[in-house]
């Protein structure tokens, strides 16, 4: 005779897949603190479990290792600065300037940057991951079709390709920056840092607009 499959029933209230969701995000808030101060020679299981206060079986209950924390992790940071840029992008006026549109879009991203050191340090150790190398060409290639779409919604005349492919050098561009900006390699202000690559996509956006 087959055995019935163990009823779990809620607890205070609270269902079992809820419980199980909050650990979740338990673990990926103290992996963002583990990661944002000991970098990833620090992001141990042991380490984030510690700061979670979560015992090693609930890790395993959401993730097969810490390469699959770490993954996560990921995705959910992108997933947010990509939400505040589209947002910021999508309520620029439409005669706005090219560098109105790029310094708007730009600064909830860097200002994210600024006010959360633990999500800098996480910004610079995902960089050099390779193990982040695919996730971080998808990040790459979604603004790369955001800024194509609005390049050609101001001009028509341009063909696709050549449009993707110097949207492709501005996003790439933009992340080396970055990146050299928060280890200390470019000695620039937050303002300044965003008129610089807000400049430099203007112009690469007229360059490509003007008959």
């Amino acid at each position: 005779m087959d055995r019935m499959p163990p009823v779990v029933r809620p607890f205070r209230g609270v269902s079992a897949e809820d419980r199980r969701a909050t650990r979740r995000e338990q673990l990926l808030d103290a992996a963002l603190d583990v990661l944002g101060e000991h970098g990833r020679d620090g992001f141990t299981m042991t380490a984030v479990c510690r700061r979670a206060k979560l015992t090693e079986r609930y890790f395993y209950e959401s993730f097969a290792n810490r390469d699959e924390l770490l993954i996560a992790l990921f995705d959910q940071l992108a997933g947010q600065v990509s939400a505040q840029v589209l947002a910021a992008a999508d309520a620029v006026p439409a005669d706005a300037s090219p560098e109105t549109r790029y310094a708007t879009a730009l600064r909830p991203m860097i200002g994210a940057l600024v006010a959360d050191p633990r999500q800098a340090r996480a910004y610079v150790e995902c960089f050099t991951s390779d193990l982040l190398r695919a996730h971080r060409a998808q990040v790459v290639q979604t603004f790369t079709a955001v800024i194509t779409d609005q390049v050609l919604a101001l001009s028509g005349t341009p063909a696709r390709a050549r449009v993707e492919a110097t949207a492709l050098l501005l996003i790439g561009g933009i992340h080396e920056v970055l990146h050299g900006w928060l280890t200390g390699g470019v000695e620039l202000t937050e303002d300044e840092l965003v008129a610089e690559l807000a400049g430099i996509g203007a112009t690469l956006t007229e360059r490509l607009i003007l008959p």
